[in-house]
């Protein structure tokens, strides 16, 4: 099991206990993490101090960054996205990361206008990611990297929403460089079975999110994380497990360390 984490959730409210991001990055090394994901306030320093403090640690950057706005509402918009996708592919290789996080779109509406019949908005969306992710595969197979979609759950996104729709998407663009994440918080609420969704899409499969039914730490809620894993173990999964949670309870280092167990644990049960 190679387990990463975030080093503060979306709010920048930190996961593991250190006064500075070194004090945190070498206690997120002691607790058994071998990966990390930095969230968009740490990122905000500039990677080159996000690499002094990785120096001073084994761990990997897990995964690197994230783009939006490959379904944006003007061509200028999405080329714009689509430029900064190629960098942080480039930047993920640097970085020594597996790659690149995608979210096609972080809206509720779309911000295209719906199209005239008989195609439907999505088949248009579609049409349009796959050719943007068709131009950015060789930059992906040219750094050694990965595009990692994210399908979001339908509170975050009106589209791409399940691990099948993302799957459809990699075998469209026919890239072995374009994979799919697998977020136990999403598929709590999209997935109606979430091993079956897993083992559905085990072909594109390269990050995992882990996330409880409340967004805390897996343990702090009502998700049963047995299926899943299960289905993670069926399909000989060894890709990160990244907690992208917020982290309840006072004593941080206690809580994560209660996780680390919980998750260790819960996987070996199945």
């Amino acid at each position: 099991m190679k387990l990463g984490s975030y080093d503060a959730y979306f709010d920048g409210d930190p996961l593991v206990a250190g006064e500075t991001l070194e004090e945190r990055l070498k206690n997120l090394e002691a607790m058994g993490f071998v990966g990390v994901q930095f969230c968009s306030r740490s990122e905000a320093l500039g990677w080159p101090a996000l690499k002094e403090a990785m120096a001073k640690t084994n761990l990997q950057v897990a995964l690197a960054g994230g783009s939006g706005g490959l379904l944006s509402g003007t061509p200028e918009a999405r080329q714009d996205a689509l430029e900064r996708a190629k960098a942080g592919l480039h930047l993920a290789a640097e970085l020594g990361s597996i790659g690149w996080v995608i979210v096609a779109t972080a809206r509720r509406e779309p911000q295209i206008p719906a199209p005239a019949p008989p195609k439907t908005l999505y088949e248009v969306q579609r049409e349009m990611l796959i050719d943007q992710l068709a131009q950015l595969a060789p930059v992906a197979d040219d750094t050694g990297t990965l595009i990692v979609l994210e399908p979001l759950n339908r509170y975050e996104s009106h589209f791409l929403k399940q691990l099948e729709q993302a799957a459809d998407i990699c075998k469209a663009v026919g890239s072995p460089s374009v994979k799919l994440m697998a977020d136990f918080f999403h598929m709590n609420i999209e997935e109606a079975d979430i091993g079956e969704a897993i083992e559905g899409c085990r072909e594109y499969l390269a990050y995992v999110h882990l996330a409880d039914s409340n967004r805390c730490q897996p343990g702090a809620g009502h998700l049963d994380f047995r299926p899943g894993f299960a289905a993670l173990k069926r399909i000989g999964y060894d890709g990160y497990m990244t907690l992208e949670c917020r982290m309840v309870g006072e004593d941080k280092s206690r809580a994560l360390a209660e996780t680390v167990r919980f998750i260790r644990d819960t996987w070996a049960q199945v």
